[in-house]
Formats: C-alpha cells, sequence, structure tokens
C-alpha cells in the first residue's frame, strides 16, 4: 500500500466524493436503480453538507480519495456560493422530482428526523460527514480524520460536539470510540422494496 497523505478538501474532489457516497450508502433503497433519483440524493446530501462545514479533510491514497471528513467548528458556515446554488437546486428537485418521487418523499423524511434531532441543541461542533472507503477500513485512515478533526476543536475552545446517523451506517463504531448516544428516533420507511424499520441516531462526545 502507498503512503497515505491528508489535506482540505477543494471543488476537484466533488466528484470523488459523490463516488464513494454512491457505493458506501445503500442508496438503491430509495431510488429503485433510477441513476437520476441517485444522483439527485446523493448530490442533496452532499451540497447541503458541504454549504454547512467550515472544517474538512480527506485521505488520499494513490491519487484517490480514500476518506471524508466534514464538520462545522463554532458557528461559522461556508458560503461558497456554486455550493449554496447546488444545494438549493438539488433540495427542489428532491421537492418536485416525478419519477420514483416516493423514494424521494421517503429520504426526505430521514433528513427530517436529523433536523428534529438536532433542534434545540447547544453543541461547539457538529461532525457532519465522515467516511471512509470500505477498502482501506482499519487501516488507521478514520481513526487519523477523526483525530485531527478533534485536535482542531480543542484549539478552537470546542467542549462537546454531536453527530446525526442513522441505520445506514455504522453507527456502532461511535459507541465503541466513546460517543455516548442521547437519543434515537424510529420510524418506517415504506420504499420499493417494501417497508422497512429505519432509525435516526443523535450522539455527542466531550473534550
Amino acid at each position: 500500500m502507498g503512503e497515505i497523505f491528508f489535506r482540505e478538501l477543494c471543488s476537484s474532489d466533488i466528484i470523488a466524493v459523490k463516488h464513494m457516497l454512491e457505493e458506501i450508502w445503500e442508496i438503491d433503497k430509495f431510488t429503485a436503480g433510477n441513476s437520476k433519483t441517485a444522483n439527485c440524493i446523493i448530490s442533496s446530501i452532499l451540497y447541503n453538507d458541504l454549504i454547512t462545514q467550515n472544517y474538512s479533510e480527506i485521505a488520499v491514497l494513490d491519487g484517490n480519495v480514500v476518506g471524508v471528513l466534514l464538520a462545522r467548528i463554532k458557528d461559522s458556515k461556508n458560503t461558497h456560493m456554486i455550493w449554496t446554488l447546488k444545494s438549493l437546486y438539488y433540495s427542489l428537485c428532491l421537492k418536485v422530482f416525478k419519477k420514483n418521487k416516493a423514494g424521494c418523499m421517503e429520504y426526505l423524511r430521514v433528513e427530517q428526523s436529523f433536523k428534529k434531532l438536532l433542534v434545540q441543541n447547544s453543541f461547539d461542533s457538529e461532525l457532519i460527514f465522515f467516511m471512509v472507503n470500505d477498502n482501506i477500513r482499519g487501516k488507521g485512515v478514520g481513526k487519523s480524520l477523526l483525530s485531527h478533526y478533534l485536535d482542531k476543536c480543542r484549539s478552537n475552545g470546542v467542549v462537546n460536539l454531536c453527530l446525526v446517523t442513522d441505520t445506514q451506517c455504522n453507527y456502532g463504531y461511535y459507541d465503541k470510540i466513546g460517543f455516548t448516544l442521547e437519543r434515537e428516533d424510529a420510524f418506517r420507511l415504506e420504499l420499493s422494496s417494501g417497508p422497512t424499520e429505519h432509525k435516526t441516531f443523535l450522539y455527542s462526545y466531550k473534550l
């Protein structure tokens, strides 16, 4: 294996990050195999996260992005105009998309659940997006990304942080590394593959 190095995310990384998200997140549950719907949901997730974050780091191996961490530290946000416009565009597409509209609406229920968990919570930082390529897990990439983020939090006077995740992700990882489960939201999703029970989680961490 070659050397892994870390740097801030830039616009040229967006396509690679989208491909990672498509591979790791089980998007077909919501899209019934429709590529346009999949692109709409993935793009909505990514650009919403990009305009919320003010801290980013990616891990690169042999020229390929293999890990990503986005976070908000304190209250400032990213004011990248193109990302903001794309976030608005894809969010609107989800609401007006006629093909596989039911799948889009079910995804929006998950998004609303995330927002509900975050309401009336005062945290100094939020870990918004954290993803490591399946092929590189166990090599310390995720641990390094998280360690760099926590160091940045400490240097900025952060005393507590949070994240929201769901059953689509490896949420048990946060229990193992000392995060505290604050609360969860359980509901049923009506997907093209059939009904499925879904949960979203709010975790916290004290520095």
